[in-house]
């Protein structure tokens, strides 16, 4: 009995995300910005409409004649073709990404961390605190994209993501995000849902590109068969 009750939460609590995956596809298919797909990306990486958004992103990313490109201090993603991760050029383990990802929003890069945080007004609160600017530089190399590893790394990225709303909701307001009300929830997750930024650099020849040989690593994760 027991196990059947746990199945049914289960199954319920797995169509409730459909349905908010879908409604949420629903309404990012009306926008015409580019970053409401990375933001869907970024809130549902699994999602089935990957593919969907990806293209969109940079269908209406290209039409945008001053697109300014990457900063300088953002932290920059590569899955390369042989399916390992580089995070700022360093090779990681898949497993890592999560903490990584946290890190590098609670604490900006080694010396430039003045440069990656911006001061706000704590939501529903008069009083004023930095918080990180950094973003994830998706930086992409081959076509077809190679969507099933993209989800594996975003799901990562994403969830170190979720730990800085996580940080910020104790910090702030000395409780688990899980238990804040609705506005603060909101307010939280709109300062940090647009962290990711796509690059299509499929075009290029990847051998002119000055990267490092890569050493041998166990730092793989599962390729497309």
């Amino acid at each position: 009995m027991r196990l059947t009750l746990n199945l049914l939460l289960i199954l319920l609590l797995t169509v409730q995300c459909k349905n908010v995956e879908e409604i949420d596809w629903l309404e990012t298919k009306k926008s015409r910005n580019y970053i409401d797909y990375a933001t869907y990306i970024q809130k549902h990486p699994n999602t089935g409409n990957f593919s969907k958004a990806l293209s969109e992103y940079f269908f209406l990313r290209d039409s945008i004649a001053d697109f300014g490109g990457c900063y300088r201090f953002n932290a920059s993603i590569r899955v390369t073709k042989n399916a390992k991760v580089l995070f700022d050029d360093e090779l990681k383990s898949l497993d890592s990404l999560r903490f990584y990802t946290f890190q590098y929003l609670k604490n900006g890069k080694l010396n430039i961390s003045s440069s990656l945080k911006t001061d706000i007004q704590i939501p529903e609160s008069n009083l004023k605190d930095s918080i990180s600017t950094g973003r994830f530089d998706i930086v992409i190399y081959e076509k077809p994209f190679p969507i099933k590893n993209l989800k594996i790394v975003l799901t990562e990225i994403s969830k170190g993501i979720e730990d800085y709303n996580e940080f910020l909701a104790k910090k702030w307001f000395k409780k688990p995000y899980s238990e804040l009300d609705n506005g603060k929830k909101k307010a939280i997750e709109k300062l940090n849902n647009k962290r990711l930024l796509f690059f299509d650099f499929s075009d290029m020849n990847v051998e002119h590109i000055n990267q490092p040989p890569l050493p041998q690593t166990d730092y793989e994760i599962e390729t497309e068969k």
